[in-house]
Parts: C-alpha cells; structure tokens; sequence
C-alpha cells in the first residue's frame, strides 16, 4: 500500500473507529460500493477496544497479548492513539484457538479468535446500515462516541475542543487553542470579509502550499481590526505554540466554526476563564446570571445605549444585545452605543471581540486598567441602561466629597459606590442593575447605612434580588441583585420590590449551582408584572419565588436593610399540595420496583451457591483441589495514583469537569459521590495516564487501607488519586468481579492492614500488594462466585437508593405538613405588603 494511501486511511480512523459497529459499518460500505473485503481489511484501522470486542475479550487481554507476544501486530500512532489494520489482526487472531473454558456454546472445539471476530463483525454489519460514505473515509457508525455530527450530546465547545484533544493542534495550550477559536469566531461574525480572506487562505493549504502562514494571517486580521477601535491584542504571541497538523484539520475547524451562532463566543469565555485561572475581581460573569439581567433590562428594544463601567469579558452587555432582534431587523432599531471599561487589560480584547460578535462598536473608557470608574474618563457617563458586576470590597479611592449625591463610601470599601455611579450614570427613564454582595446589602457601618438610606429615601432603588448561593466559580460570596432608576421628587410615597430567588438554581457540584433559563425567566416575570401593575396588584408567578413590595419609608425604618429575605416570605399554605409529592413519592416508588427487581435477581443467584442450615449461608461445594495460588502481580497489573505534586489539593477547582477519585469515595464495593473534586479538562489531558476504564478495580493503600471498588462505564474516563491504587489489564484467566469480591474479604483486608506501613499514616506499597496471594479457581466458577457477590451488591446498592428516596419524600412532607407555622422576618407582617398567595398555576 503507497504512503499516500496509508495515510489517507489514518485520517479516516482517527476520530472514531474505535469499536466494532464502525467497522462493521464500513464493511457494508464497502460492499454496497462492490469493492472487496479483503482490500477493504487492508485499509480499515481499528483500536484496542474494538480487537477486544471483536474478539469477546477483556480490553486487558490485548495488552497482554502484545505484552507476551512478540509478533503481535505493530500499532500506527495517530492523534495520540494506536491503531492496527484490521487485515494484521485477523492474520495473528488465525493463531490463537479459543481456550476451553472461555468457549461459548456455539463455537466448534478448533475455533480461533479470529473466526470470532469475523462472525462479530458480520453480525454487526447485518444490524447496522450506513446510508452514506464520506469523501475521506469512513464515517463511525450513528450513536458511538466518535460520532462528531451528533449536536444533541455535544456542545460547540465540546466539539470545538476535541480538535485539539484528538493532536490536529499540536500541544500547545488550551488556552491558546481557545484564543483561537475566539479568533475565528469574531472573524466569522465580526469581519466577514476578513473572514473570507481566511478561508481562501485555508482553501490554497489545503492544496498543500501556506499551512505555516494560516495561524500569524488569523492573528494579523484580529489585531488589525481591534486596533481599529483602539483596543491593542498580541493575538500573534497567543497563537505561537499552535500548529496544525495537516490542511484538512484547518478546513475542518473553519467549516465547524461556520455552523456556530454568535453565542458560542460568551460560551467559551466560561471555559477560557477556568482555563486561564482568572480571580474573582476578573472572572467573567456566569451566563445564567448574564442572562437574568437582560431579562430584567433588555426587554425593550428602545435602549439605545448601554454602559458597563467594569466590562470584564463583555458578557453582560452582550447578553443584552443578544437578547434584542437580530441585526438587521427591521424592528431592532439599530444596534445602541455601548460604553465599556475593562479593569483586566488581559482581557480587554475578549471583551472587544464578544461585544463586536453581537454586532456593537464599543466605546472604550480611558480607565489604564483602574477598577474605580469615578476617579478616571469622563464624570458623568451617560446611558439608557447600566449594567455591571464590580469587584467586591475593593478600598475607595478618595475623591471630592461632593462628587457623592448619596453619601461617601467608607475609605476602606467602596461596594457602595457602584450602585451611586450607575444612578449617576443613567439617563432619565433609565435603569441599572448592579450586582452586590449580601454584606452590601445589611451593613452596619454608618456611612454605608446613610447611603443606602439615601439611596431608598430618594427613589433610586426599585428593585433588589436574592441569588442562590455558589453561583460564582471564583468566589463563595452570595450576591444580590441591585435594580435602579434615577431617583423621584416623591419622597413619601413608593415601594422597593424585593424578590428571594435562593431557593431556585440547579446544583451542578458541591460548590457551584447555575440559573438556568427557566429560572431567569421565573424571576423577570415577577419583576415586569409588578413594573407593570404598579404593586401588590401583581400576580405571583410562583409559590418557590417569595416577593414582597414595601414601602420606602417602611425599609428605612427597618434600618435600610436591602435583604429580601427580611421582607418575602414564603407563601403559606393551609393543606398539602400534592402534586409537589409527586415527583420524590415516584422516585421513591421506582426505586422499590428496581430494589424488588434486585431482590429476585439476588435469590436466583445466592439459591444457586448456598443453602441455608441453622440460620448460617454454608456453600453447597467446597473449594475443589485444583484451585490454585496466584500472586496478585501475576493476574493483573497495578499501578499507584499520580504523586501529590501532579495532584496537589489546588487542582480541585469549582466547576471541574472530570471528577477525580478518593478513598472516601469507595463505598461497598463501587465508587460513590464524587461532587467537590474535579479538575479543569487540561490538567485532565496531562494526567491522562491515571484514567480510569470500565473495570478497573481500585483499592485504598493510604489511610484506611484495604476498601476496593470496581469502575463502571459512566466512570470511564474519571482520574484516580494519589491514595489509591489501580488494577488493570487482568490475564485472561482471571475474572475481574471475582478478584473484586477476593479483595473485599475480611482476610484479605487483614492481610493488607498487617503489610502496611507503621507510620503515623497506614500505608501499603505497590510492591507489596502485587505479593498478594490470590486463590484462584476454574473461570466457570469464577463467574458464579462473581455473579452471587455481584447480585448481593446491585442490591445493596438498590436498597440505599431506596433509603435516600424516603428521605427525600419525608423532607417534602414535613414541610407540607409541619411547616404551617413558618419562620417570620423581623418586619412586621401588617406593615409589608406581600403577593396575594397563587391558588392555581
């Protein structure tokens, strides 16, 4: 086969042939296309997973064929993993006949691995069709996990990244690779003659000539055009240590980059944020939160100018002219000025680039990267809406004492200046919202008291929000959502709205929840029905969202407290509402169907192994005499977790998405709860030697020593720790549920504990454990042994999952029935006006 060939075929395989249904789908391509099987198992690349699937063996076995055999075929390295054709592994498969006892019933005594694989790979052929071929290659067959054009299971960002995980970028960062997918998508959006520039660029390397000029030409259009607007980008030196691999991988990354709307943008500003390790004073806002205040403020279209004085990445401006018609629209009146400062100047061009993806040409403030607006640029900013998410306790740098209408900040913090800014910012008829921390909003200092006093006195405080908690990465503290109006001429009457949204959000990991849409549009209901009705009038649109509407001079007298919760109370009800038990009482009840489903399975397969003689399991047969003693190093291979430098604490960071897992976490013989410790996707990627498959085995060798765990499926791909230990790539002869059930035995775990170490903290080595003797019978009895064990821990397993379900329904109808007599606010309840209470939805 030529060079040219070969390779074509590698570029084929790389993203997915990765099990038997895509090998299987190209044989019928093949066939349809009347070419025969045998060229087609020249060419056809398959991995490790799908030899071992073909062949119905452990994924272990393969590795320990190539280990043990020296004419095993040899792999073709490509995009960091190892491939084989097909053709090479028939061939050698020829050789090895299928050992006895792992013969199934259908298989003659002579039969070989490979007449296996052959039957595998037509039976799947048969089940699966392939409408059509693509011009490169094969494609994988529909629903595996090489399948790149499946939108429902991948974000654009997923897909976007696996370009670089699967080494078309070469290894430089992924930041860098992010800067380069901000890069494309402003040009596609942003500069769409640039961007056309770009892709004949792409299409003259594709022909094989310019490939090294494509990335400094991305580079030199997006510095050019934010110079333009006065912004300056080393976009160049950002880009630096990329380098695709090949002209396909840049028309490739160029076409997905076409089907992306202007949103993937801000979608990435989250992952560049976690990447880069952004603090809390510069991390960008999350897009729930975004979302919730152009709910709030962008409603109508008539804003035609827009201001935030601490831009960050952009995300809240954007938010609002994403949440405006399109471009273009007729009825959008035209894209408003937008205003922006930046206290980040790393950031500075993100923010440029999102704001001019959504079609703006932001006015950039002269703030030399101060995080005080009022003390640089111009005094009095003007602007129809006013949106900005500050940083927190930061000190006040003095300024005249007249500059503050509503009274000076403390020296030491200036929370309360950005709320006087933004009234001062607004024009008339305007609004701001401004996120504040819950500190902000009760403080005890006198001046911060004065101010908010002066604040609600005045009629500059229309609204305040309670947010959940966790809502940022970077930091725990709460925030509220401050909404507000230049101040009226009526000081004696009026109302503050104050909505507690903490009971909303969705708990994505210990430390971080997220608002989704539902709840964005939840709260903006609440808020524009009161804007609309004028007060109490407004229907409440949801018994979990408390609203009240109090009366300014009510507020004050409660010491111009800001804190919804000392105003909305919970809507109280008088009988059990029981469509709010419907979804935990159905947990529970599916959860005893399947606990009774794993109640059969176990009695089938415990009856099989014991009988019961005076209340004691005593087995029906003896361990026979041709059981026989193995060292565990000899049935598998071990291998300790990564050392604490490549895993120290740090790495665990809020909204990690690839969990790692710990001694704590196993629990009867499986991996538990592992939310709080997760690490970002690229510290994954550099650790992933230490990735978990399904199968492995895990066993605890620091502290209390001895618990094991198996990995299931959804956990393949998971880290382990530095405290654990992993068994792997068993020998064929073993059965790994089996060694799994041998580990947990009271025996063994004492065996274990008396090797460990006698230090402060027990700890057993590598070494030792592979000394440990296993006492291995027949396959066949492997398997029933395994299959007992195994029926008793699904139901364990079913039975705890009952357990947690009556939980959860007792807590629910405790509250429905006990907790008649709620909690009351310091606040008088005939002094505060509340939301009639909501019968019916």
């Amino acid at each position: 086969m030529s060079t040219a060939m070969r390779s074509c075929c590698h570029m084929a395989a790389l993203p997915s042939i990765t099990a038997i249904g895509s090998a299987a789908a190209a044989v019928r391509a093949v066939e349809r296309g009347n070419m025969r099987i045998a060229k087609y198992q020249q060419q056809q690349l398959v991995s490790r997973a799908a030899i071992a699937e073909m062949a119905g063996v452990q994924r272990s076995a393969i590795t320990n064929w190539e280990r043990r055999y020296t004419d095993f075929p040899s792999p073709t390295r490509a995009g960091g993993i190892d491939y084989y054709y097909l053709s090479d592994v028939l061939t050698w498969l020829k050789g090895r006949p299928v050992p006895p006892r792992a013969r199934r019933d259908d298989e003659r005594p002579e039969a070989t691995y490979a007449d296996r694989a052959r039957t595998a790979l037509v039976a799947a052929s048969e089940a699966e069709a392939v409408e059509d071929l693509e011009a490169e290659g094969f494609p994988a067959a529909r629903g595996t996990a090489g399948d790149e054009t499946d939108g429902e299971h991948f974000s654009s960002a997923d897909v976007l990244f696996r370009e670089q995980d699967e080494g078309y970028w070469g290894s430089g960062s992924r930041v860098s690779f992010l800067y380069l997918l901000f890069s494309l998508i402003y040009l596609r959006w942003a500069q769409p003659r640039r961007w056309a520039v770009v892709r004949r660029a792409a299409a003259q390397g594709q022909a094989g000539t310019h490939i090294h000029r494509f990335l400094p030409g991305v580079a030199q259009q997006v510095e050019q055009t934010l110079a333009a607007q006065g912004v300056t980008s080393a976009m160049a030196v950002r880009l630096e240590d990329l380098t695709p691999r090949s002209p396909q991988a840049i028309v490739r990354l160029l076409g997905k980059i076409e089907s992306l709307g202007r949103g993937s943008f801000t979608e990435l500003l989250g992952h560049y944020a976690l990447e880069a390790g952004l603090g809390s004073r510069d991390a960008f806002t999350p897009p729930g939160v975004a979302r919730l205040l152009a709910a709030l403020l962008g409603e109508s279209s008539s804003a035609q100018s827009l201001y935030d004085p601490n831009g960050r990445g952009g995300e809240l401006l954007s938010a609002v002219l994403a949440a405006r018609p399109e471009p273009g629209n007729e009825v959008s009146g035209g894209i408003p000025a937008v205003t922006i400062g930046s206290a980040h100047p790393e950031t500075r061009d993100l923010a440029a680039m999102n704001l001019m993806v959504h079609g703006a040409r932001p006015e950039w403030l002269n703030l030399a990267g101060a995080t005080r607006p009022w003390t640089e640029g111009p005094r009095r900013h003007r602007a129809d809406l006013v949106l900005t998410n500050p940083p927190f306790n930061v000190s006040a740098v003095p300024v005249d004492a007249d500059w503050w209408t509503y009274g000076e900040p403390p020296a030491s913090n200036a929370n309360l200046a950005w709320p006087q800014h933004a009234v001062m910012s607004l024009n008339e008829g305007g609004r701001a919202a401004v996120l504040m921390p819950n500190s902000a909003a009760t403080s005890s200092n006198l001046k911060e008291q004065r101010i908010r006093h002066a604040l609600v006195d005045r009629g500059a405080v229309e609204c305040v929000i309670a947010l959940p908690a966790k809502m940022f990465s970077a930091t725990t503290i709460s925030v509220n959502v401050w909404i507000l109006k230049p101040e009226t001429q009526e000081r004696s009457s009026g109302e503050v709205l104050f909505i507690d949204a903490s009971g909303l959000a969705t708990k994505v990991s210990r430390k971080l929840s997220v608002l989704e849409a539902d709840d964005c549009a939840l709260i903006a209901a609440a808020y524009h029905s009161w804007r609309g009705t004028g007060g109490n009038d407004a229907v409440l649109p949801d018994s979990r969202l408390p609203c009240a509407a109090v009366r300014r001079d009510t507020v004050n007298a409660a010491g111009s407290s800001l804190r919804p919760a000392d105003y909305a109370r919970p809507a109280r009800r008088s009988n059990v509402d029981t469509e709010e038990l419907t979804d935990p009482y159905g947990a529970l009840l599916r959860s005893r169907e399947e606990a009774g489903r794993a109640d059969d399975l176990a009695d089938s397969r415990v009856a099989g192994s014991w009988h019961v003689d005076g209340g004691l399991g005593v087995r029906i047969d003896t361990a026979p005499d041709d059981w026989e003693w193995r060292s565990l190093g000899e049935l598998c291979e071990l291998q300790a977790g990564p050392s604490p430098s490549l895993l120290p604490k740090g790495a665990y960071v809020p909204g990690g998405v690839v969990p790692v897992v710990q001694p704590k976490h196993l629990r009867d013989r499986r991996v538990a709860d592992v939310r709080g410790t997760a690490v970002p996707y690229d510290k994954a990627q550099r650790l992933r030697r230490f990735a978990l498959q399904e199968g492995d085995i895990l066993c605890a060798r620091t502290g209390t020593v001895g618990p094991v765990a198996h990995v299931r499926s959804d956990q393949a791909g998971w880290l382990f720790g530095s405290n654990l230990i992993r068994l792997h790539r068993f020998a064929p002869e073993v059965c790994p549920a089996y060694l799994l059930a041998y580990l947990s035995l009271s025996r063994t775990t004492e065996w274990i504990k008396s090797r460990s170490e006698k230090t402060t903290v027990p700890s057993i080595s590598k070494a030792d454990l592979q000394a440990l003797p296993v006492h291995l019978p027949a396959w066949s009895e492997q398997k029933r042994i395994a299959g007992a064990l195994g029926a008793l821990d699904e139901q364990i397993a079913r039975h705890l999952e009952v357990a947690r379900a009556a939980t959860q329904v007792h807590k629910e109808l405790a509250e429905q029935l006990v907790g008649l007599v709620a909690l009351q606010g310091p606040t008088a309840p005939s002094l505060v006006g509340t939301f009639p209470e909501r019968t019916s939805r």
